[in-house]
């Protein structure tokens, strides 16, 4: 699981070498400086965003409200109590505020307005190995990311389900303190019903920030937490376990400087790179290839335009122990977009997920990875949300194993 990209900034632009694929086209996808008072000419979707980004496009919850709905129209945005200053919520959301919000973000951060810069996608092959991965494997055109909000609450779906009512990023008390839930997590499923885990990480895990995981991870002699540099010896001695999870490196402490989960602002060649070197692990050994499925998302959308407003999903059912009071969110509502490719020795070339919006069959979030591994190993769901979350069979495609995936990635067919 990777870090902040929408679909649209990430891969719609591949929509020009398969048609299937649910890209932007500038003609239709675009925003307005202010979309309150909206003054031509619009600024539309365009090719060539920039690998390192002047700033970090913000994505709290707030933001992600003004992001979708536009800002609050009288743009007295200082309410005191923290609540949302976007205009009321109207599914479904015309996915208008991305520049606006952007504009702010930036003058705050960059003291330059560089708003306009969330609306640019990268173009083919900018992306290099995962657009590979995208055209031979499964790219999946509705996969949202959990709930409108930041990185910490849509990472805790993929591990528990829920978030435990958070919608914002926590504070380092919080952190420290650490978070736990009703049902715990996957691991813990999974270690109950006999099978093993592991989580690979490059520096501090976000995972750490579970408290019932922390002892784990902090035990000098731990099975389950494990650094990313003995990935590849791993998979080469035969060592993984049922399930693996991997964590990239974020560098938090240094501004994103020297990470490779593709944040905006550490850049995405790292992370590109990152992808490249866990696909061609994997398709180096004889004995995990054909039989594993590898999955590769992001978060959130980390800002970044999308065209396809989120449609309603089903609530977690669980405890909210970390909901803000100022703005209750009933997780009633999926986040924006997020690429997903799933990876396998039994996924056709190019086959793409999903070609109509509406229809429920064809939506995936990050709780679809916990009813996949669920369904998988006999396990009893989490929360409502994975109950009724669409697992990933869709991808397994093929009844006999491909023997032309590519041992090595190279640069895609450019459009």
């Amino acid at each position: 699981m990777l870090e902040n990209r929408s679909f649209d900034h990430l891969v719609g632009y591949m929509k020009k070498v398969n048609p299937q694929i649910e890209g932007p086209t500038p003609q239709a996808c675009f925003n307005y400086r202010d979309p309150n008072a909206p003054t031509p000419p619009p600024v539309p979707v365009s090719a060539n965003a920039d690998p390192v980004m002047p700033f970090d496009p913000n994505h709290e919850f707030c933001d992600v409200q003004t992001q979708l709905y536009g800002p609050d129209p009288t743009q007295r945005c200082t309410d005191p109590l923290g609540r949302c200053c976007s205009n009321p919520a109207r599914n479904p959301a015309p996915m208008s505020g991305f520049v606006a919000n952007g504009i702010i973000a930036s003058t705050k951060q960059a003291g330059k307005d560089y708003g306009e810069k969330v609306m640019a996608c990268f173009d083919c092959g900018q992306v290099p190995y995962l657009n590979s991965l995208a055209q031979e494997f499964a790219l999946f055109n509705f996969w949202y990311s959990a709930l409108p909000g930041p990185t910490w609450p849509n990472r805790f779906f993929v591990h528990a389900g829920t978030s435990g009512g958070l919608t914002d990023s926590p504070g380092t008390e919080a952190i420290v303190l650490g978070f736990s839930f009703r049902a715990e997590t996957i691991y813990h499923a999974l270690a109950a019903a006999g099978k093993e885990w592991r989580i690979y990480h490059d520096g501090l895990p976000q995972t750490a920030g579970i408290e019932s995981l922390r002892l784990s991870y902090v035990d000098p002699f731990t099975r389950n937490f494990r650094e990313m540099k003995h990935f590849a010896h791993d998979v080469k001695a035969g060592i993984l376990p049922e399930y693996t999870f991997i964590e990239p490196r974020y560098d938090t402490g240094n501004n994103y400087a020297n990470g490779n989960s593709m944040h905006p602002v550490n850049g995405i060649s790292e992370g590109d790179c990152l992808v490249r070197d866990i696909y061609e692990a994997l398709r180096a050994s004889m004995s995990y290839w054909p039989n594993t499925m590898l999955i590769i998302t992001f978060d959130e959308h980390g800002g970044f335009y999308d065209h396809v407003p989120p449609p309603e999903v089903v609530p977690t059912g669980d405890d909210q122990t970390y909901s803000n009071p100022n703005h209750i969110f009933g997780f009633d509502l999926y986040g924006v977009r997020v690429p997903a490719i799933v990876v396998s020795a039994y996924t056709q070339k190019g086959t793409v997920i999903g070609q109509d919006a509406g229809d429920p069959a064809t939506r995936f979030d990050h709780t679809s990875i916990l009813a996949t591994v669920e369904k998988r190993f006999g396990l009893a769901p989490l929360t409502n949300r994975d109950r009724a979350a669409n697992t990933l069979e869709a991808a397994i495609n093929l009844e006999q194993a491909r023997q032309d995936a590519p041992a090595t990635l190279q640069s895609p067919t450019q459009g």
